[in-house]
């Protein structure tokens, strides 16, 4: 959420910021200013009635020490039409308050400096690559045709028991999808994070905290007595210490968690039917920092370089892309995506997303730190995907196959695989 302070004071530049996302935000902030003069005008006249009341009540107790009955009942017949506008005011103030807020937590988060500007996914900026992409001497199979092979899939019996967009991995295909979710999780361990097995049922506040609510709830699966069920571990972790004022020597707190999370996907249909790259339910390896906002930048490039290294560890060739003003998610600042090379697309596909979202969610969910001066400040927040484990798993099928259909098991996974070297 954005400071309203800091729109009072800076109006121009904030109106700037967001139209580089989308001209749609001036109104926004015209109307949220709009309202927040008035409510502020409303103030100072509750505040213009109080002091007058107190110089009354000074008079009235002067009055009756004085025994000037009909003086002071006079001026108590006056405070009392004050005191009636004072509720009036308060009432309406209230009702400005809440409307601003609403409209405050619709606004986003206002981009990086360093963001390019763009209206869509044509406008993002690839800013690194790593690997080839991977060529054979034969006509390379999708995943979903190499997981009927290998009898490493049941996409028939998955929608039997829950209907499209879910998977069930069988056999191998099992045992690999849980070797990628130890693997990342061993990694991330390695790297400094921390562990956590976090619910993957939500509240309210939470989704608020993290800004998937108000504006998101199409997105959302939503249970019957109000709670949700998490589109990202980021919502679980980045909310673990939501409402405390943390210790300066605490941060850098550096999370991780593997968790199934769901997505509708409101507005997908006839997007990757195919396969598992978009489906309702899914797994994700996920990374979360908390930092001192001086460390912040440099946390963003740690996380990304640790999504990469996974990939490089595991030979797949991906690249990095700089999202544009226009592709940006919600809640963040500045946004790299990592996309890992996919033969079935003969094309790059987002594997991981790492995110600065600067103090935009730790001011919504009153997340703050107490810094060398003892003053109260507001941390930052990042979350990356470290990585997507059912694209990870599609990403290893298709490129490590052979002509025969068979696939060799990547060195740094046989480990968990009991050293298994292939699947057919």
């Amino acid at each position: 959420m954005l400071d309203i302070n800091y729109l009072r004071k800076n109006y121009e530049e904030a109106k700037n910021k967001l139209i580089r996302r989308d001209k749609k935000w001036e109104s926004f902030v015209i109307e949220i200013l709009t309202k927040d003069k008035k409510y502020l005008e409303l103030l100072n006249e509750i505040e213009k009635i109080n002091a007058q009341k107190n110089i009354a009540n000074k008079e009235i107790n002067n009055f009756f020490a004085q025994h000037k009955t009909n003086e002071a009942n006079e001026i108590i017949k006056k405070m009392s039409k004050l005191k009636s506008k004072v509720v009036e005011n308060e009432q309406l103030s209230k009702k400005l308050k809440d409307e601003i807020d609403v409209l405050l937590l619709s606004l986003p988060n206002l981009p990086d400096d360093s963001v390019p500007n763009g209206q869509n996914e044509n406008d993002n900026k690839i800013i690194k690559k790593w690997g080839q992409p991977t060529t054979f001497n034969f006509e390379p199979k999708p995943h979903w045709i190499l997981g009927k092979i290998n009898k490493l899939v049941d996409f028939e019996h998955a929608s039997k028991l829950a209907g499209s967009r879910f998977t069930c991995y069988t056999n191998y295909g099992a045992k690999l999808f849980r070797a990628l979710i130890q693997y990342t999780l061993d990694k991330n361990v390695e790297a400094g994070f921390v562990e956590y097995l976090p619910p993957v049922i939500v509240n309210h506040n939470v989704l608020i905290g993290t800004g998937q609510l108000p504006k998101f709830e199409q997105d959302l699966f939503k249970l019957t007595n109000g709670f949700f069920l998490s589109p990202t571990a980021e919502c679980q972790l980045t909310n673990f210490h939501a409402n405390e004022i943390l210790d300066l020597k605490q941060l850098p707190i550096q999370l991780t968690a593997n968790t199934c999370c769901f997505r509708s996907e409101a507005g997908s249909a006839g997007k990757d039917t195919k396969g598992v790259i978009r489906q309702h339910q899914f797994y994700k390896t996920e990374m979360v920092i908390l930092a001192n906002p001086n460390e912040s930048w440099a946390k963003h490039e740690f996380m990304t370089n640790q999504a990469e290294k996974i990939l490089q560890e595991l030979k797949l060739p991906y690249r990095r892309i700089v999202l544009c003003t226009g592709d940006m998610g919600f809640s963040a600042a500045k946004t790299y995506d990592i996309e890992v090379w996919l033969p079935s697309y003969n094309n790059y596909k987002e594997i991981s997303s790492c995110s600065n979202c600067v103090d935009f969610q730790a001011r919504r969910m009153k997340l703050r730190f107490k810094d060398i001066d003892g003053k109260n400040r507001y941390v930052h927040t990042l979350n990356g995907s470290g990585l997507a484990i059912d694209r990870l798993w599609a990403a290893v099928i298709e490129n490590y196959q052979q002509i025969d259909g068979s696939i060799i098991i990547p060195n740094v996974l046989q480990p968990y695989l009991n050293g298994i070297k292939i699947i057919k």
